[in-house]
């Protein structure tokens, strides 16, 4: 499905994400934030925006800009662990890192 967020490196469509929409400060909204990562020996994208983030986690996520220099270096490595643990738990269920139109839930408060 197309959601209008364009295309992933690996040419697949942006979904939802797992919280859905998230409004960045400047007027624009997030879904998924996907990084390039290697998991189980294989490089894959994986979205940063997942459900064990805690809400300070996410507000670095959405309030930073993604294209900052310094985005990735000031980033908590809190983010990419989680990010990487999910990835893991869900490719090793034969299931897409990103999440489905049906995983939808509550952002963190």
């Amino acid at each position: 499905m197309d959601y209008g967020y364009g295309q992933r490196q690996d040419k697949t469509q942006k979904g939802m994400g797992f919280f859905g929409e998230l409004k960045r400060p400047g007027g624009g909204v997030s879904t998924e934030i996907s990084v390039g990562v290697g998991i189980n020996g294989k490089e894959m994208e994986i979205p940063l925006i997942v459900p064990s983030l805690s809400k300070e986690e996410l507000d670095y996520l959405l309030k930073t800009p993604v294209k900052s220099p310094k985005f990735f270096d000031n980033m908590p490595p809190s983010i990419l662990q989680k990010a990487m643990d999910h990835a893991k738990v869900r490719v090793d269920q034969e299931k897409s890192p990103f999440a489905g139109p049906d995983e939808i839930m509550e952002p963190p408060k």
